[in-house]
């Protein structure tokens, strides 16, 4: 498997607007699974720093690398449909994300 995390520092006051579009983007409402919607994604995970509540993360995972590989070659994954060019608007600094390899979950 596959995971991702990217790390989200938002402008102070935009953090309802963030959890609002994050939500909106990430949590289907119509009961479909992720893999349903891109293959190869398992899941994801939007997680809030307990030291600093505007940092925010979102990981995903993903069955391999190269299903994550074959969707960031999509050209419409770098914007993300503009989901992408909303949420970096109300971030303080640039997204940073990350790629990792599970090789192990206990």
């Amino acid at each position: 498997m596959f995971l991702t995390i990217s790390r989200l520092n938002l402008k102070a006051g935009s953090e309802a607007a963030a959890k609002e579009l994050i939500e909106k983007n990430l949590k289907p409402e119509d009961g479909k699974k992720p893999s349903e919607v891109v293959p190869g994604l398992i899941g994801f995970g939007v997680m809030r720093a307990k030291k600093d509540p505007n940092t925010y993360g979102v990981a995903t995972v993903w069955e391999n690398e190269a299903a994550f590989d074959a969707m960031a070659s999509n050209p419409n994954a770098k914007t993300g449909g503009g989901f992408v060019a909303k949420l970096q608007e109300l971030c303080a600094d640039k997204i940073q994300g990350e790629g990792f390899y599970i090789e192990g979950i206990a």
